[in-house]
């Protein structure tokens, strides 16, 4: 973050806004700028990049659909490193040079074409990866824009990895009316879906959560180069970016057109708020099982889908298709609990993991690595 290069990438992403055909958000600027304080870097000058398509109905024009991704990554390892990466370039081809490229496309797809009755906003959000704070600032700031509300955000973030799986569609939960947008996605597309409903904080979809606002992620599912320098380019499913693409545009135009209001029905937002701190207040985990989850999975406990080669989870034996259902005397339900528990724990710890291996209860002793 505030690095000449995220400001190449800022000028790269308006360019290519303004050559699409989008609208400049206000006073010819694709920017909108800030400044954010951090703990341990201090002041830094922060870009959003932000292009519309301006709606066309008089009562509905003032409303926004938001489509977001995120633009920064990690860097040369901040804030999210792991140890033995400090100082190599991650180069986020997947988290989220995927999703960014998603929406540019879009931009040049649905510019020209599509009249929409509310105002379509793409925004490429700046440091996602340091607790949504490009996010958080453009769903505050919304109103210095638009006299309407925010109907919903559709949101594209690590969507290289399609390839033979399903599209996943993260906080479902958020308004009643996605998983039946998302069955007419299925058959008017051929892109197979799965609504996941359960609560995941999981990227800047977040930020419109915590205000009341319908909201998910387009999500193909985590990898075991997550935030590692091993997020290349030659990892991503290209063919999986047009399906990705082609189904975010499917719901987008169809939010943007839709007459009835769909009610919000997740958390209340002071519940979201005091539950998604941001990254510089909340308890920061540092330990890692080495173990790749499924987010997909709906019954009790945490589905393993990939073991990462010498990692803790495979020197203690951890397998894909695991699913684990304890840690030490604590009952895990969800990801979510597994998440936040394993913040309790610091490098070197011994934990004994409680897990369900082909039905059979089975406990394994894993040295805790370091995330």
């Amino acid at each position: 973050l505030g690095t000449p290069e995220l400001e190449v990438a800022a000028k790269y992403i308006a360019g290519k806004f303004k050559e699409a055909g989008l609208k400049p958000i206000k006073n010819g600027s694709y920017f909108q700028k800030f400044t954010y304080t951090f703990k341990d870097k201090g002041k830094i000058n922060l870009t959003n990049v932000i292009g519309i398509i301006p709606g066309t109905d008089p009562k509905l024009k003032n409303e926004t659909v938001i489509l977001s991704a995120h633009y920064d990554h990690l860097g040369l390892g901040w804030p999210d490193v792991r140890k033995g990466n400090e100082g190599k370039i991650h180069y986020g081809a997947d988290d989220n040079a995927s999703g960014v490229a998603i929406i540019i496309e879009l931009a040049k797809s649905m510019s020209k074409t599509v009249k929409p009755k509310r105002t379509i906003v793409f925004l490429a959000c700046t440091a996602e990866e340091a607790g949504l704070i490009g996010s958080r600032y453009y769903v505050q700031h919304s109103k210095d824009y638009f006299s309407g509300n925010i109907f919903a955000n559709v949101n594209i973030d690590t969507d290289g990895s399609l390839f033979d799986k399903k599209l996943l569609v993260l906080n479902g939960n958020t308004a009643k009316e996605w998983k039946f947008i998302f069955m007419g996605t299925d058959y008017t597309t051929g892109v197979k879906t799965e609504v996941v409903e359960k609560e995941l904080d999981a990227s800047d979809q977040i930020a419109f959560i915590e205000k009341g606002i319908p909201a998910v992620q387009l999500f193909t599912g985590a990898t075991a180069n997550y935030h590692r320098p091993t997020d290349t380019y030659d990892k991503i499913d290209g063919k999986g970016l047009v399906k990705v693409a082609t189904v975010a545009k499917e719901v987008i135009t169809y939010l943007a057109d839709r007459e009835k209001p769909m009610n919000y029905t997740g958390k209340s937002p002071d519940e979201n708020r005091k539950n998604n701190a941001t990254t510089t207040d909340k308890k920061q985990r540092r330990v890692s099982t080495g173990s790749v989850p499924s987010f997909s999975y709906k019954g009790k406990g945490v589905k393993i889908v990939s073991v990462i080669e010498g990692s803790a989870g495979d020197v203690a034996g951890l397998k894909a298709e695991d699913i684990i259902v304890g840690i030490n005397d604590k009952e895990i339900n969800s990801l979510k609990e597994y998440s936040d528990y394993l913040k309790e724990f610091k490098p070197n710890d011994v934990i004994i993991l409680k897990i369900l291996r082909e039905n059979k209860e089975k406990n394994i002793k894993l040295k805790l690595g370091e995330r």
